[in-house]
């Protein structure tokens, strides 16, 4: 019987905790993370590192450094997925359905824009998605091609 590698896309929450020790989720991830087997591949998005960035850029100073050690580990950890354009068109189909099915404005649904561009990422390149975010719960029921993967297992702060 041949093991089947499996790919997983963390959303940036996910590495959040698994880079803060004292996060409620850091020792489920961790551990989950372990366990995976050596021909799995862990990826992390182009799109982190934009927000890894952003919060760097409205870190107080004392926090600087801090959040400038998790993005270099993040780079040095994983390997960062760029966005395909062949999840273009998903991206505007489901974001389409979230603002219907939530009867969003234009405005509204714009916070929903990484995640979108996640979860298309994720479904293109045929990645689980970790995370505990409910955003994906409903893009997952909007397309049940999204696989997702809550390690915090009743644990989700989200």
């Amino acid at each position: 019987m041949i093991n089947k590698m499996k790919k997983y896309l963390f959303d940036s929450d996910s590495i959040s905790d698994l880079y803060d020790q004292s996060s409620k989720g850091h020792l489920k991830i961790f551990e989950k993370l372990s366990s995976l087997k050596d021909t799995d591949d862990v990826y992390i998005s182009i799109l982190t590192l934009y927000e890894f960035e952003y919060g760097y850029a409205n870190a107080p100073d004392e926090k600087k450094m801090v959040v400038r050690k998790k993005i270099e580990d993040a780079q040095k950890d994983f390997e960062v997925l760029p966005l395909p354009k062949e999840s273009s068109q998903l991206f505007g189909v489901l974001k389409k359905a979230i603002k219907d099915s939530r009867k969003l404005n234009k405005e509204s649904v714009k916070k929903h824009n990484i995640d979108i561009m996640l979860a298309a990422t994720a479904m293109v390149e045929n990645c689980i998605l970790v995370s505990a975010d409910s955003i994906y719960v409903e893009i997952q029921r909007l397309n049940s091609k999204l696989i997702l993967e809550n390690w915090f297992k009743g644990n989700s702060k989200r």
